[in-house]
């Protein structure tokens, strides 16, 4: 057995199939970016070392969000961002589950099912944050969709990074009222009665595919959930919203496994380990049925995977109101995860910066070859 990046995985299945087709048109960009990632597809420049050692030629990223090996540099800035806007006060990280036999409403209706899970768990947590009882203000919200469980099977469920204080309506700032913070049972049974609202509403409408089966059908298997128990999850308070930001940036960019959970045999069976670093009872699958159970988690096309409300979100009164009513410190630059470790850009003989060649910028060109050989 030797191990492979998912990339040269994407590649073989390109040479032995040719032109194969996908259900979606997101999977086929998928395919072709993560397959044509720093391999010349998408342009190369030349870097030249600063003092004139070394050139060497240097391809362009896809910058596609699911490539696995060009994405590091995006989730630290993506982290960043989140790090700048998050308050200096507890939170609290609460996760949102469909039940399995729901999930197959997703896979059909990606974009409508994924805006309905986002609009049910802002509104359950909102219209219990403003109750006095609670909090009686508005908290911060930081939500992120994740499709994937780590085997890799379909698993919609919602992150929520919910901040422990709030603005009430008449501009001041409030915390919690209560130690428990919201309670599971009644959060569950908010979430679940606001999306399966949604959902009847839409299947008596005729807006869901008839794969699914017939309207009445589906409002009769809908209605059923409402004596069901939904998998809400109330995590352990948190001093400050760094780590959940920490844990969501790595799903964020990158896809829904790493080159390092990946083997390939020569006979084109590929090796799934669904926990890094745990080699035991891998998951084995096809290259074709490997790639399809990858590309199966691609989101729409501009579909966004990662929104705020409340007291973080992008615009209007609420960021006018944050800024007003609690002022958030500067915050020191810290050094990045070791997960975050990025390629170094320097120069392998002096260990110079590794720069666009000289003559771009009104200096003579350094004496070097294409291959990197000083001339």
């Amino acid at each position: 057995m030797k191990r492979n990046s998912i990339q040269a995985i994407f590649q073989r299945e390109a040479e032995i199939n040719g032109e194969r087709k996908f259900k979606t048109r997101a999977m086929r960009r998928a395919f072709d970016a993560i397959k044509g990632c720093r391999s010349g597809a998408y342009g190369k420049h030349l870097a030249v070392c600063v003092n004139g050692c070394t050139a060497e030629m240097r391809y362009h990223s896809c910058h596609h969000r699911f490539c696995p090996q060009c994405n590091a540099l995006p989730a630290a800035r993506w982290l960043e961002e989140q790090e700048n806007r998050l308050l200096q006060c507890d939170h609290r990280h609460i996760i949102f589950t469909i039940p399995s036999e729901l999930r197959i409403y997703w896979c059909y209706h990606k974009e409508e099912v994924t805006n309905d899970l986002f609009y049910a768990a802002k509104e359950a947590i909102i219209r219990l944050c403003k109750k006095k009882m609670y909090m009686g203000a508005l908290p911060g919200l930081l939500l992120a969709f994740h499709s994937w469980s780590r085997a890799m099977a379909i698993h919609p469920h919602i992150h929520c990074l919910v901040s422990m204080e709030g603005i009430t309506e008449d501009g001041k700032w409030r915390g919690s009222v209560r130690d428990c913070f919201l309670p599971w049972k009644l959060l569950m049974v908010t979430f679940r009665r606001l999306l399966l609202k949604r959902w009847i509403r839409r299947a008596r409408a005729g807006g869901w595919s008839e794969v699914l089966g017939d309207g009445a059908s589906i409002v009769r298997s809908l209605k059923r959930e409402y004596g069901r128990d939904w998998h809400v999850e109330v995590c352990a308070q948190y001093r400050h919203g760094r780590g959940v930001a920490m844990y969501l940036a790595r799903y964020m960019r990158g896809g829904p496994c790493r080159a390092s959970q990946v083997v390939e045999s020569k006979t084109g069976q590929v090796q799934f380990y669904p926990k890094q670093g745990n080699r035991e009872r891998p998951g084995v699958y096809g290259r074709e049925q490997f790639i399809n159970r990858y590309l199966e988690h691609v989101p729409p096309h501009r579909l966004r995977v990662v929104r705020r409300y409340g007291v973080y979100a992008s615009q209007g009164t609420a960021v006018k109101q944050r800024e007003e009513s609690r002022p958030r410190p500067v915050r020191e630059k810290r050094a990045l995860p070791v997960w975050f470790s990025l390629p170094e850009k320097c120069c392998e003989a002096c260990g110079g910066v590794m720069t666009s060649p000289a003559w771009m910028w009104g200096k003579p060109a350094p004496p070097v070859t294409l291959e990197g050989q000083q001339a």
